[in-house]
């Protein structure tokens, strides 16, 4: 790049009748001025063309830029739909969960199945001859239903459930 600035350019007239001093005083003072003298026999085409050509790559990103930028805003937008959305499920769930009518039922089903595997029980113990096996797995599922009815007894009792 630098011998193709090296190129000879024509010295203003008379130069030489200037001192170094002087010459020096000028390009420091008036550098501006030296420059578009230089640049007006360098080729500034080439450049021209470069520059337009990078503005309308800018532009070009510029736009792809701003498509970007509504395409975030979009998918911020619907972060916050599913954000809403699962704060709105977990709610549900937990009054689903928390549900004291639900919880009874739930309760309930428990000790109807429980009841129901110890009546299956008894009807095993004439096909089988193990009858320590047979009581120790009777006696748990008859406290297992106990306690369940014993629950649901006392939760009855004491009305409905309460947060402290």
């Amino acid at each position: 790049m630098s011998s193709e600035l090296n190129r000879d350019i024509p010295l203003p007239e008379n130069v030489e009748l200037l001192s170094s001093q002087e010459v020096f005083e000028l390009v420091t003072q008036h550098k501006r001025q030296l420059e578009s003298y230089v640049a007006a026999f360098n080729p500034q085409e080439e450049l021209k063309a470069d520059v337009l050509n990078l503005k309308v790559q800018l532009q070009e990103l510029e736009g792809k830029f701003k498509g970007l930028e509504e395409e975030r805003a979009k998918v911020q937008e619907q972060l916050e739909e599913c954000r809403i959305l699962e704060s709105q499920y977990v709610k549900r769930w937990q009054d689903k969960k928390y549900n004291e009518d639900l919880l009874k039922a739930v309760l309930e089903i428990q000790m109807t199945e429980v009841e129901d595997d110890s009546f299956k029980l008894e009807k095993k113990l004439n096909e089988d001859d193990d009858l320590d096996v047979f009581l120790d797995q009777y006696i748990e599922m008859r406290t297992n239903y106990h306690i369940k009815r014993e629950k649901l007894a006392t939760w009855n009792a004491q009305g409905t459930l309460r947060i402290r």
